[in-house]
């Protein structure tokens, strides 16, 4: 048996690497679920993949994988689907805010209705 020092033959960087592309693909693939979701007014089943999303995007973060030029197409199509999901949050939020005046009128005037009769 010799002691010569056997050669590191693994890329750990190469390994990280692709590590992080997987889990940018899954964060990618997480978040349009959940836009599908909101669109459809699925919200319980939105929150969940939400919950998932944000440990992913935390390691994701914490780790600076978004910052690194290999993942620049990423980076922007990922700001994309957050984006698209605020807006429609927004939207919905204000629809139902619009909803909530009118029934809030309605049942003014029932109030009004009752008193006179």
């Amino acid at each position: 048996m010799t002691n010569e020092a056997i050669p590191n033959t693994v890329d750990s960087d190469a390994i990280a690497e692709t590590s992080y592309k997987q889990i940018v693909d899954y964060l990618e693939e997480i978040l349009v679920r959940q836009l599908e979701k909101i669109r459809n007014y699925d919200l319980d089943g939105a929150m969940a993949l939400a919950e998932e999303a944000n440990e992913l995007a935390a390691t994701i973060g914490k780790e600076g994988v978004l910052d690194k030029p290999e993942f620049v197409d990423e980076r922007w199509r990922i700001k994309k689907l957050y984006k698209d999901i605020g807006l429609i949050i927004a939207s919905e939020r204000e629809e139902v805010n619009q909803k909530l005046k009118l029934i809030r009128k309605g049942i003014k005037a029932l109030g009004l209705y009752g008193k006179n009769t």
